[in-house]
């Protein structure tokens, strides 16, 4: 028989320990490192092929979030800055289901995973038009 899990606020610990823990990392890599200096060559797609995929410029984006310039990281890469948030709201609503001991299935439908893919295929292709200049990431050091 399953039961359901208790109510407690210190079951909200594990989602909040997850964004805490994603900020302390991230503010980590921000006072080490900066992304407008160095040319971080991650991406095997645009090493091989010079095509910016949907990830292209996430770094620099977060950069210019924890220095608190939107426009910059809107203009580094608008997916991952608008993803943001939501994925903090969702750790949010984690947390506070948790707490009142309702279940959380944490694997979104086939139908929501499907569009998330379409979106960030999409971004992808737009930011390697020229006419979507606005969505490429800007440019590299010394580019």
């Amino acid at each position: 028989m399953l039961r359901a899990p208790a109510r407690s606020p210190r079951r909200a610990l594990l989602p909040l320990a997850i964004g805490i823990g994603s900020l302390a990392v991230a503010a980590g890599v921000q006072l080490v490192f900066d992304p407008f200096r160095t040319h971080v060559p991650l991406c095997i797609l645009n090493h091989l092929t010079g095509l910016e995929c949907p990830g292209c410029g996430a770094i620099r984006a977060v950069h210019s979030l924890l220095a608190g310039d939107l426009l910059l990281a809107l203009r580094s890469n608008a997916l991952i800055t608008i993803a943001i948030p939501l994925l903090a709201a969702g750790l949010l609503t984690w947390s506070v289901r948790r707490a009142r001991g309702l279940r959380t299935d944490l694997m979104p439908s086939t139908t929501v995973l499907l569009a998330l893919v379409m979106i960030a295929v999409l971004f992808a292709v737009l930011r390697n038009l020229p006419a979507f200049w606005f969505l490429a990431p800007i440019s590299y050091v010394g580019g």
